[in-house]
């Protein structure tokens, strides 16, 4: 699904996502990235490849380096409903302050542009084995 029309260069953002990948336009750039594999972004990083083969079993190291971007919110792209798992993994954000959602891809992006346009600090979680 395509999700914008014109181009914002200020930040990264998605343009567009299916089953399989997501495609980001790049902070200041004017060409689209197309990524298959897991990944992480915010407005200004993009991690690719992410080795992460399974957000329920997010190890105390993965979560450190979600921390270290700083963000307000976390939106893990799951695939699922909330789950005990996922609770879990949310309460090992709760004493820095960091918003956790477990959502659909398709939710999961379209919040992500929400946010990042409103100069949240968000950071999105792709786990393509998850979706």
């Amino acid at each position: 699904m395509k999700l914008s029309l014109e181009a914002v260069s200020e930040y990264n953002q998605i343009h567009s996502y299916d089953d399989n990948n997501v495609v980001i336009r790049p902070q200041h750039q004017d060409r689209l990235d197309v990524i298959e594999t897991n990944f992480i972004l915010t407005a200004d990083t993009l991690i690719r490849d992410w080795a992460v083969s399974d957000i329920q079993q997010l190890s105390a190291a993965k979560v450190a380096e979600l921390q270290r971007l700083d963000p307000e919110v976390i939106l893990f792209a799951t695939g699922s409903g909330l789950t005990v798992e996922h609770q879990k993994i949310a309460q090992l954000f709760v004493p820095h302050h960091i918003g956790v959602e477990f959502m659909d891809l398709g939710p999961a992006c379209r919040t992500f542009n929400l946010l990042v346009t409103e100069q949240r600090k968000v950071l999105l979680a792709v786990c393509f084995q998850s979706v």
